[in-house]
């Protein structure tokens, strides 16, 4: 049962008595485990509802119209903890000292559906594959990295089966649509393992919309934990024609490509990204799959809103990491510094909290950004990448934009990519 925590006003269970600090136990005889039994019992037109409140039990029926929603909210979902032991965890090689949450192994369906969190389905039981159906928990998103029985110990290091090809055989006769993730490593799940691994997901096209592949994050806080070799130019750039080769033969059901490469990988090779069709529908654009594409298309789009000039001579900083440089400079300041009055670089953060192997722009830290910007102080304002804080406004090291403000004594912004808001901004 869940305590709730609050009560909309006017809303239905205002009116039939329901308070704040009662218990929901159960709707149509359903016991309501979280907030997912919640918005799928309660979708019905007549409900019979228990609510514990001061040890007692009370019944109350509701008439209301299809999927009109009660009122009434709970506390956050309590996640379930991940009990695998991967060799590549990113967690694992977290420095000591960050803030709780970032150490915590989640795994838990609940929020791969609700959120997109990446899940691998290790721990998902017979009533956890029913209830996803039933309820209808779609889509989710699968870290499936090897298919290969003996290739997924090693990488999980589990002992056993887990059964992962009856559980996608399952949720796929169920029709739940599913994104793959692919973390790729040198030399243990790449070659003819990844191969494989292709061949058997295809096999779920029907409800696999989008596989990507992702190359292996590794930091240098990786005492005591398994060699993996490193994902670099050269490997991507022997990657990259074998994606040709792949979206040639695999497609999923809306016609789309089926295998999809990080933006990582063309990056690393100084590859030109593919064009805007090959993304499809944009599937992991927040697993980095197109995001850099998207990034200059919606660069382009809003160009012709750009003014000629600006009334005064002001000097804007983008700040990013090591990878996104080059593209950044190419595509979208070579242009913006075509606009009189308006000079804009762009410095990239090496990574010496995570370790120089570390190179996307969403990882980089506040401590390095204001480390390395000290003797950069010529600057009207300091844009960071969007990607570098969280819900919070906190970059990894629990610093905030206003945090590095005040440190460097410069106005430091977030980039929205409104390309005219900055250019407001900085005429100020």
């Amino acid at each position: 049962m869940l305590e709730i925590i609050s009560v909309k006003r006017n809303s239905i269970a205002e009116q039939v008595g329901i308070k704040i600090n009662d218990y929901l136990v159960s709707i149509n005889n359903q016991i309501i485990n979280d907030f997912l039994d919640y918005r799928f019992f309660q979708s019905e037109e007549n409900l019979e509802i228990q609510i514990e409140r001061n040890g007692k039990i009370l019944s109350i029926n509701v008439e209301k119209s299809y999927d009109d929603d009660l009122g009434i909210a709970f506390q956050d979902i309590k996640m379930k903890s991940c009990t695998n032991n991967c060799i590549f965890c990113f967690i694992k090689q977290n420095p000591p000292g960050m803030r709780k949450s970032i150490y915590y192994y989640d795994e838990d369906y609940r929020y791969s559906f609700l959120y997109g969190n990446f899940i691998t389905l290790t721990n998902v039981d017979n009533n956890d594959l029913n209830r996803i159906v039933n309820q209808r928990l779609s889509p989710l998103y699968i870290s499936v990295h090897a298919t290969d029985p003996t290739v997924r110990k090693k990488i999980f290091r589990f002992h056993g089966d887990d059964c992962l090809m009856d559980k996608l055989e399952f949720l796929n006769r169920g029709r739940i649509e599913l994104h793959i993730q692919i973390v790729l490593m040198p030399g243990i799940n790449d070659g003819e393992i990844l191969e494989k691994t292709i061949k058997d997901l295809y096999h779920f096209r029907e409800s696999i919309k989008s596989v990507a592949i992702v190359p292996v994050g590794l930091t240098k806080h990786r005492k005591g934990l398994p060699k993996i070799r490193v994902v670099d130019s050269m490997y991507a750039s022997n990657l990259i024609p074998y994606s040709r080769a792949w979206n040639r033969n695999y497609f999923n059901i809306e016609g789309d490509q089926f295998i999809y490469l990080a933006d990582e990988f063309y990056l690393l090779a100084n590859r030109s990204l593919p064009g805007r069709n090959s993304y499809g529908r944009f599937y992991q654009i927040e697993n980095g799959v197109g995001l850099v594409r998207e990034c200059i298309d919606n660069f382009k789009r809003q160009i012709r809103k750009l003014p000629e000039s600006i009334p005064r001579l002001k000097r804007v900083l983008f700040v990013t990491g090591t990878l996104a440089k080059p593209v950044l400079e190419k595509y979208i300041v070579s242009v913006l510094n075509n606009i009189q009055n308006l000079k804009i670089d762009v410095f990239s953060v090496v990574n010496d909290f995570f370790g120089e192997t570390v190179t996307v722009a969403g990882l980089i830290t506040g401590r390095d950004i204001v480390e390395q910007l000290k003797s950069h102080l010529e600057y009207d304002l300091i844009y960071l990448p969007p990607r570098c804080i969280n819900d919070d406004r906190l970059l990894l090291d629990d610093m905030t934009p206003e945090d590095i403000q005040k440190e460097l004594s410069i106005p430091v912004k977030v980039f929205s990519e409104n390309y005219m808001e900055m250019l407001n901004n900085v005429s100020i």
